[in-house]
């Protein structure tokens, strides 16, 4: 863009992707100013600074284009920013109009912080309760661990006196609750009835009961949900659970125990949302099924999603499989495979980012026949995939009466319809064919991880193969952790 003086420093070594990029034929490169525009602030900084420590552009030059104000060492001081004072005795915030304070520097605080510069400072800071901003999103905890991005440990009745102290309770949109075992459940459900205008709201704990969801549900701020977060105890029924999401039609993105998202509950989850938009898809477009005493998302539940939330881009799952504890982990798929029927997922023509946590049961190994049906229609099920992250885990072979140990499946051909739009690979404790990705386009690549997925040479020669292969991929993208047997 700026050509180099012959005493400019020698710049750093190409990159493989700049070195390809050099082998654009001239008549087809961009013009300069696209270049340019297509480069990031750093890079421009840098490429100036060279430029001008070279020679190659004067520093008279640079000064001209900056107010003589901007040209000194040190900037001055700011000049009062706003209609009038909003207080005094602050120092540099003297300077700054609360709706710039509130908006620009405050809002993006933590809540607890924010908190203390509202009742913990002087009075000219005080003003600052009266800012629908700063209360709007609010995370309490009982165990410390939100504290960083919350009101630090509290228990019900620290939680009642906040919604009390807040002017506008209506006005808060974002609830996050971790209750523990200090915020009891009546305390709860009187902030929830003092919020109706929520539209997130995350409820994670021992103390979110039943009692609390059919609450909820009843609130008028069920229909306004877009964003629901459900970490309850294995003592919360599905049923009480179902109460709650039936009565929050418009939910764009869904966090569920896994023990709480049976087939049938989310089977009622989308007729619900379709009916309340008159027979049009459901909104969700991010589901994620969490971590779960027991819990699992059935493999019969996972063919129907595309089904049942078309309109999904992230899918996360714990733990897939038919049964967690016996000899097999997916038996639907042990039972199709013998009628010679193959294991079909419905479309997600939608799905960007697919991750899923564990493959295996917990006395048992998935099997390789069951794996390649599998995870082969997983992949053929989306065709707009960008992210793919897949761990196999591993069986438990402890106890009194331990299991033998199963070896982990391999996958060979189930690999071979990865997309081309797919821009980051992840494989977890899934032994790897030596070509289990050669049959794959993946021009976009550009993160490669293997771990536990056969011995170190055979990964090392698989992942250098695919990094050749991909235009996008650099050797510092790429992680490859030999297998180490490693069992729980």
């Amino acid at each position: 863009l700026i050509s180099r003086p012959a005493g400019l420093n020698r710049l750093p070594a190409m990159s493989k992707r700049a070195a390809k990029a050099r082998l654009v034929p001239a008549s087809t490169a961009a013009p300069t100013a696209t270049l340019v525009a297509r480069l990031s602030r750093q890079d421009l900084e840098r490429l100036l600074v060279r430029s001008v420590e070279s020679g190659a552009v004067h520093r008279d030059d640079v000064l001209s284009l900056l107010p003589e104000a901007k040209q000194q060492a040190e900037l001055p001081r700011l000049k009062h920013v706003g209609v009038s004072a909003a207080r005094s005795g602050t120092g540099y915030f003297d300077d700054i109009d609360d709706d710039l304070l509130v908006k620009m520097i405050l809002a993006k605080m933590p809540s607890d912080s924010r908190f203390v510069c509202a009742i913990s400072t002087c009075k000219a800071w005080r003003s600052l309760r009266d800012a629908p901003e700063l209360w709007s999103d609010i995370v309490v905890s009982s165990t410390g661990s939100l504290s960083r991005r919350g009101w630090g440990v509290m228990n019900g009745t620290h939680l009642l006196k906040l919604v009390a102290w807040l002017r506008n309770p209506g006005g808060v949109h974002s609830l996050s609750v971790e209750a523990g075992d200090s915020i009891n459940p009546d305390a709860i459900k009187k902030a929830l009835a003092a919020m109706p205008s929520l539209t997130s709201l995350s409820l994670s704990g021992k103390k979110i009961t039943n009692a609390v969801l059919t609450h909820m549900a009843k609130q008028p701020a069920a229909k306004k949900l877009l964003r629901l977060s459900l970490d309850a105890s294995g003592s919360v029924h599905a049923a009480d659970a179902l109460k709650l999401l039936e009565a929050a039609p418009n939910l764009t993105s869904l966090s569920l125990s896994s023990h709480l998202a049976s087939d049938t509950s989310l089977m009622q989850l989308a007729a619900a949302a379709a009916a309340a938009r008159g027979g049009g898809s459901p909104l969700l477009s991010e589901l994620r099924l969490t971590r779960s005493f027991g819990g699992t998302c059935s493999w019969r539940c996972l063919s129907r999603l595309g089904d049942l939330f078309p309109e999904l881009e992230l899918l996360h799952v714990h733990n897939v499989s038919d049964n967690h504890y016996g000899d097999t982990c997916a038996a639907s798929i042990t039972a199709a495979l013998a009628r010679g029927a193959p294991f079909s997922v419905a479309r997600l023509p939608r799905l960007r980012t697919l991750q899923i946590d564990e493959l295996c049961g917990f006395t048992c190994n998935l099997g390789s026949d069951e794996l390649e049906s599998a995870l082969g229609a997983v992949v053929a099920a989306c065709p707009a995939l960008q992210s793919l992250s897949v761990t196999h885990g591993a069986m438990w072979t402890g106890g009194s009466n331990p299991a033998p140990w199963q070896p982990l499946p391999t996958a060979t051909r189930c690999l071979d319809e990865l997309p081309a739009s797919l821009e980051k690979l992840s494989l977890e404790q899934i032994t790897l064919a030596p070509d289990a990705l050669k049959a794959c386009t993946l021009p976009r690549l550009r993160s490669l991880r293997l771990r536990d997925c056969g011995a170190e040479t055979e990964m090392r020669t698989l992942a250098a193969e695919l990094t050749e292969a991909c235009p996008m991929l650099e050797e510092d993208k790429v992680q490859v952790h030999a297998y180490t047997g490693r069992r729980r």
